[in-house]
């Protein structure tokens, strides 16, 4: 499961009153740190803070950094020597005998080790015979003797990577009330049927079907026309200028492979000054949910502030998990969904979706989504065929063996399958339309069914900015990608306002 695995069963149905941050892990009372362990853990928590925090070249700020360091440190070393554990189980023991076990397993004479303190060797004897206590220069003049071991250096050191308190979290949950089987089911039953629409999230589920589209979105052409010219450097500028240095946390809707979405992060993260983000990839499909996630995780391993996050579930139930809504703002955090790779163009009716799959989403939220432009805005059916390239080809042999797949594993008695395009004009959207893969299935006694496998939009992005509006989100962005001319295409971004009418 990647570098923070589960520690426990976890379900998306606890209450967002548990913590008002996802993920969480809920303390039980009874099994509370002990006082000493409290006090270091915030010991330590301060000296990362303190020594993220930047002096600058001021050489007063610089020294006062410097001083606040060593003070904290000696701080963790005098709580150590005195309470810690070791110590609370040999109460009885002077200081004095510490010392001198301490020195003889060091393999060091009184003189040594008065020389390396800075000591007097009276002193040392004093000290250990018991017959004076450590005073605080002292006492760390003996912590800073290595070979000593009064303090062990893991106390006072910070390790290589943050302690962030999401590193022990879970990283991956499924989400109440999905069913794979079941759908898989549903898929089976259907293509026995006598055909029909098949629901795309089911395209993606069985492992084949999965890794025929990660074929697909590994061809020099799809890297070129959807990664390659995904216009990162505007969306950056725009998500800088919104979101200044707060906390982000970005869903990524229907990932895939999840490559364009981590190469976004990776921008995003490049970014930030002190970066502290959570990466949630949110997917139907667990075999397309499993590579995006491996490939974050892989991505993101050595690097601190920011969480990756694998969530199985259908983006359409989203207003459901409900850890992923509670309020950004009380934690001083952004939120971003993110949906790419054409994801809104494989929605049956996008204003209900809108509506329903972020009935959930905050004022100042963000949407990112990109889009197919239409090459024809009049809805005119011969214009369409006319001006779309696509319509005047055949279906690609990825697109077909990817779509035809199902069919053949799963529908009885098919023979062959057939693909072509069909055109629909009937859309909500004014100035959009789609492209249906239609696939038709030959049975024995030259019987066929007809399935629509799969479906694109293309859209007039004033049309969509329009539907948006409606449900309270406000255009911030359109954003072209680069060398799209043959294909023309974009990113839109979007904010949720605050409801009209409201009062404060």
């Amino acid at each position: 499961m990647g570098p923070s695995c589960i520690p426990g069963a976890t379900t998306m149905e606890q209450t967002v009153e548990a913590s008002s941050e996802f993920p969480s892990i809920v303390a039980d009372d009874s099994m509370g740190p002990s006082p000493y362990q409290a006090a270091q853990f915030h010991l330590r928590q301060a000296l990362q803070a303190l020594t993220d925090l930047s002096p600058g070249r001021d050489p007063e700020k610089r020294k006062a950094h410097d001083d606040l360091l060593l003070l904290l440190r000696q701080v963790l070393q005098f709580m150590h020597v005195h309470f810690s554990p070791d110590r609370e189980e040999a109460e009885s023991e002077r200081f004095g005998d510490l010392l001198r076990q301490h020195r003889a397993e060091a393999g060091l004479t009184q003189q040594q080790l008065a020389d390396y303190a800075g000591l007097s060797v009276s002193l040392i004897r004093k000290l250990e015979q018991g017959d004076t206590l450590p005073t605080r220069n002292s006492l760390l003049g003996l912590c800073s003797v290595a070979e000593l071991k009064l303090v062990p250096p893991e106390v006072t050191t910070l390790p290589a990577t943050r302690e962030y308190a999401h590193s022990a979290a879970p990283n991956w949950y499924m989400s109440p009330g999905f069913d794979s089987l079941t759908m898989m089911a549903e898929l089976n039953q259907q293509l026995n049927g006598s055909g029909g629409s098949i629901e795309q999230t089911y395209i993606y589920l069985d492992p084949k079907s999965a890794l025929d589209w990660i074929g697909l979105a590994s061809s020099p052409s799809y890297v070129a026309s959807n990664r390659e010219s995904l216009p990162y450097g505007d969306v950056i500028k725009k998500l800088r200028e919104l979101i200044g240095n707060a906390g982000l946390d970005l869903i990524a809707l229907g990932p895939g492979d999840g490559k364009s979405e981590v190469r976004l992060v990776q921008h995003i993260y490049s970014e930030c000054e002190r970066p502290n983000l959570r990466f949630y990839l949110l997917d139907a499909s667990q075999p397309l949910l499993s590579r995006a996630f491996k490939h974050a995780v892989d991505t993101f391993n050595d690097e601190t502030g920011i969480f990756v996050c694998g969530i199985q579930g259908n983006f359409h139930h989203l207003p459901r998990y409900t850890q992923l809504h509670y309020t950004p703002a009380r934690s001083h955090r952004k939120r971003i969904y993110v949906m790419l790779g054409n994801t809104i163009g494989n929605i049956e009716h996008e204003p209900q979706f809108f509506q329903s799959a972020f009935s959930g989403a905050a004022p100042g939220d963000l949407l990112l989504f990109d889009v197919d432009y239409a090459f024809e805005t009049s809805g005119d059916p011969d214009e369409i065929q006319k001006k779309d390239p696509a319509l005047q080809g055949p279906v690609p042999d990825g697109h077909q063996r990817w779509l035809g797949g199902p069919i053949k594993r799963y529908c009885q008695d098919a023979q062959s399958v057939e693909f072509h395009f069909r055109l629909d004009t009937n859309r909500p959207l004014a100035g959009s339309y789609g492209l249906q893969f239609i696939a038709t299935v030959k049975l024995p006694g030259k019987r066929t069914k007809e399935f629509c496998m799969a479906q694109v939009r293309r859209y007039e992005p004033g049309g969509l900015i329009r539907c948006l509006r409606g449900f309270g989100w406000d255009n911030v962005g359109v954003f072209p990608f680069t060398g799209s001319e043959s294909r023309p295409r974009g990113l839109l971004m979007f904010r949720k306002q605050l409801q009209r009418g409201r009062t404060r």
